[in-house]
């Protein structure tokens, strides 16, 4: 019986849907599964609540932003059942009340539906697909989970800080020796301020283990602490120095009294750089819950490492006016905000007071009054950090000795400029022959998006490759590579034919699509397209071109390209292509 009703509900809502231009079909199936009635009439507001409350979020993955489609889909299922008469009309008003009310607590319940373990269980898929698990075969997803469950705490750990690493990779940098990087952190206004701070505390009597108000002000006076944040008697520059402090060991307290710990006064270079980055990862280290009772001023500091990682993400000096909008973003769907015009009027004050003291400490400089950037220290720190958490993060040159395999995957995270170098630093470790070689492997061997990359390498690969490289001409992922390079190194018999050309349309727009996705590699490839060229014509032929990504090419343009002509003659190849 529940099934006839859950198939006659599912089927009724559809027609009536679609004569008033559509809802939430997909939402309302679900919802009436659940249900699980065997008719309208045993529906009540509170099976409703614990349907939405309970079951919805244990069966369905959704996230907390997802709460609104669902009452809106359980509120088209109740005017549908009311309307037509299967439920009655006190009931009714009961439901309707009751999802006016529902919306804070239906968030609430995906949000801890989809929290730790639904990322866990996110997390571990991935780990399964990385070792070539068939996410669909329940058979080996069980046995794999059950075998990864049986092992030691401590294995577990490294194969998933593996697989963390493997996804949290960051760009290369280069790095300043470490003695340049000691002696700039030996004269760091971090380092003078901290130890300033806890030689003026000594020995100094405590409450609950921290300074008094009248401490923290004259502590600041005495040292010249700059305390812009300062009100009502809290010294917040005080304090998180004071715990950056504490957490180092320079000062400790048993809660009635403060005294010295452990003093870095004859340390070596590397004992000064770990004493420097532990402080700085105190100060910026700190959190608060998250809430709407926060100031900007508290959760712009909570921020701070997701700046500083951004900043050394982009390798250049970065427009405060960006890390501000791309902060107040990330505070919108991240915290529970109640006043959003506080925080817009506020993040940017707040985000330049700390980016003063990030650049007083050493860690920032500023590039111009509206940019800012990491120091060599601060690059140096932020990739110690990155790295204590577990992330990957190559310096330039890593690469010089590796596969041509793995060069191809590492170029994946490098930025154009940094590319340029790690390309030559590993061409400059082999010969052209041993070069070519590989590459050439790769190519043949390899996925369009690892292709694309090694034909940039083979490109500076030098003359005593050439045999290898006319060789090439015989197989059909290298050929038109191959000619490319020839022509380039003065053959000019050596010249791609239309063919070679399309073949290597589909493998580039095959590549950036494995690399970015169908939408943005239709864009890049094809939205600059010069107005001469023959767009429509390329389409309608490439069907025939022996590659065995065109099919998918030409859906992916049937399906992103912003002309509708074009995109309706793809997808008219597209049936041609996989029937051929």
């Amino acid at each position: 019986m529940a099934e006839k009703w859950v198939e006659k509900t599912v089927a009724g809502f559809d027609e009536w849907a679609g004569e008033r231009g559509g809802a939430d079909l997909h939402g309302a199936r679900i919802i009436v599964s659940l249900l699980d009635l065997n008719e309208t009439a045993e529906l009540t507001a509170e099976l409703l609540e614990e349907t939405l409350l309970e079951d919805f979020p244990e069966n369905v993955v959704a996230g907390p932003d997802d709460a609104p489609a669902v009452l809106g889909a359980a509120r088209a299922l109740v005017e549908y059942l009311a309307r037509g008469g299967e439920l009655a009309e006190p009931v009714a008003a009961r439901c309707r009340a009751l999802l006016d009310d529902l919306a804070p607590r239906l968030a609430e319940a995906l949000a801890e539906a989809s929290g730790d373990d639904g990322e866990a269980m996110e997390f571990l898929g991935r780990m399964m697909a990385a070792e070539g698990i068939d996410l669909d075969d329940e058979e080996a997803v069980e046995a794999w989970i059950a075998a990864f469950e049986a092992l030691p705490e401590e294995e577990r750990m490294q194969r998933t800080m593996r697989q963390f690493a493997a996804e949290n990779v960051v760009p290369p940098v280069r790095l300043a020796a470490v003695a340049e990087l000691a002696a700039t952190a030996r004269e760091s206004g971090l380092l003078r301020e901290a130890l300033g701070l806890a030689d003026w505390i000594g020995a100094r009597a405590a409450t609950d283990g921290r300074l008094s108000a009248a401490d923290a002000e004259a502590a600041a006076t005495a040292l010249g602490l700059p305390v812009p944040r300062a009100g009502g008697g809290v010294f917040p520059e005080v304090e998180r120095m004071y715990d950056a402090l504490g957490e180092v060991g320079v000062i400790e307290t048993d809660g009635a009294e403060i005294r010295q710990g452990d003093r870095p006064d004859s340390a070596s270079d590397e004992e000064v750089l770990a004493l420097w980055i532990a402080l700085l990862d105190g100060l910026v280290g700190q959190e608060y819950a998250e809430g709407s009772s926060l100031s900007p001023v508290e959760v712009v500091w909570s921020e701070l490492p997701g700046v500083l990682l951004r900043m050394y993400e982009s390798g250049e000096p970065v427009a405060i006016g960006q890390l501000v909008v791309d902060l107040l973003e990330h505070i919108q769907a991240g915290y529970d905000v109640a006043d959003g015009e506080v925080f817009a009027e506020g993040v940017p004050q707040a985000l330049r007071l700390d980016l003063e003291d990030l650049a007083r400490w050493g860690a920032v400089t500023f590039a111009t009054a509206d940019e800012a950037a990491l120091t060599p220290l601060g690059l140096f720190a932020v990739r110690e950090l990155l790295l204590a958490e577990g992330y990957t993060a190559p310096l330039i040159g890593d690469l010089a000795e590796s596969t041509a395999e793995d060069l191809i995957k590492g170029l994946g995270f490098h930025r154009e400029d940094t590319a340029e170098e790690e390309i030559a630093l590993w061409l400059a470790k082999r010969s052209a022959e041993e070069a070519a070689q590989g590459l050439l492997h790769l190519m043949r061997q390899g996925r369009p998006a690892q292709r694309n990359i090694a034909a940039v390498v083979l490109g500076q690969v030098d003359r005593p490759a050439e045999q290898l490289i006319r060789g090439a001409l015989e197989f059909p992922e290298t050929r038109p590579y191959a000619l490319m390079w020839l022509n380039g190194h003065g053959d000019e018999s050596a010249m791609p034919t239309e063919a070679d050309m399309q073949w290597m349309f589909v493998d580039t727009v095959a590549g950036m699509t494995e690399a970015l996705g169908p939408h943005d590699a239709v864009h890049l490839a094809l939205s600059d397209t010069p107005e001469e060229a023959d767009l429509t014509g390329l389409i309608t032929d490439i069907w025939r071109i022996p590659h065995p990504d065109v099919a998918d090419v030409l859906e992916a343009i049937g399906e992103h390209h912003h002309d509708r002509d074009l995109a309706k003659a793809a997808r008219k190849a597209v049936f041609k292509a996989r029937s051929k």
